[in-house]
């Protein structure tokens, strides 16, 4: 990778991604106690304010200092087409984490229940992929893309943005104290074209 790790602020159609901030934590902590979160998320439970406050305060802020990992918040965008759906509120985050194999990394992500069903991480995640693949932006020359056989919603989303699981590569995670097989999709820069 040879772009130094910012959290660069995308814009689509109907969102901005930017660093999550002090004005999100009630979101954060919503959308972290949700059950369907809780369940394919790796997250304190319960997921308590102060969980929230470190989230935002400490744990994004040390990925980009780290240089290790990038978290995005979704926020609608003023004037688009949905905006007063979200009303100002997080629509969800995402992260792009370097891989300890060079110009490798892996994402992840979760959507507040108020922001599912409507595109908006699919969206985000077009953004977000393009930007880590381009030489210009952070340089990646491969992304990874994990999910837990039973979250067929993960598997469709990462299908959609072009993730590749035909290679049928697995790895195990730990989720809730608990190791499990995941499925791993890849993405190319060349199947991107970039």
């Amino acid at each position: 990778m040879t772009a130094q790790l910012l959290t660069t602020r995308l814009v689509t159609p109907r969102l901005v991604l930017d660093a999550p901030t002090d004005d999100d934590i009630p979101d954060v902590i919503e959308a972290c106690q949700d059950a369907e979160t809780q369940r394919w998320v790796p997250l304190p439970a319960p997921y308590t304010r102060e969980s929230a406050e470190f989230f935002v305060r400490s744990y994004c802020p040390h990925g980009v200092a780290s240089r290790r990992y990038i978290v995005w918040a979704l926020h609608g965008r003023e004037g688009a087409p949905d905006a007063g759906l979200a009303g100002g509120r997080m629509l969800g985050a995402l992260e792009v984490r370097k891989d300890e194999r060079a110009g490798s990394a892996s994402l992840g992500c979760w959507s507040g229940p108020w922001a599912r069903g409507r595109g908006y991480m699919r969206e985000a995640l077009g953004a977000v992929t393009r930007y880590a693949l381009d030489p210009a932006g952070l340089g990646f020359d491969r992304l990874n893309w994990e999910y837990v056989p039973g979250n067929e919603a993960s598997r469709r989303l990462g299908e959609s943005a072009g993730f590749d699981f035909s290679d049928d590569l697995r790895t195990i995670v730990s989720l809730h104290g608990e190791a499990l097989e995941a499925r791993v999709g890849s993405l190319r820069r060349d199947d991107v074209g970039g």
